[in-house]
């Protein structure tokens, strides 16, 4: 293997691992006020609605309009992540009936 290889993956992974192991050596210590643990609960569901909604409401040129084989296969998804509140179980069903409804329509 090329030493310039060898350098380019070493830095890859430099620059992969430490992001995520000094906040977690050096803010590992710190207690988190339940108000905070509480808001910081919210992130995931805003984020997911931020990448999911514009895919529902707008089409590939930006107009808004309503994309119904992405809102079918939402709404049981939708449905079925509020009663079981399982972020696997949704994303496979999401999967699953979007591509049956891929066969059907």
């Amino acid at each position: 293997m090329r030493p310039e290889i060898l350098i380019l993956i070493l830095g890859m992974a430099l620059v992969t691992f430490l992001p995520r192991f000094l906040p977690m050596a050096l803010l590992s210590r710190w207690v988190i006020p339940e108000k905070a643990k509480k808001g910081l609960e919210y992130f995931p569901i805003s984020i997911l609605s931020a990448i999911v909604f514009p895919i529902l409401f707008f089409n590939g040129e930006g107009r808004m309009e309503v994309q119904p084989h992405y809102l079918l296969s939402a709404i049981p998804v939708f449905i079925f992540a509020w009663k079981v509140r399982s972020l696997w179980g949704s994303v496979i069903l999401g999967m699953v009936i979007y591509w049956g409804l891929g066969f059907v329509l």
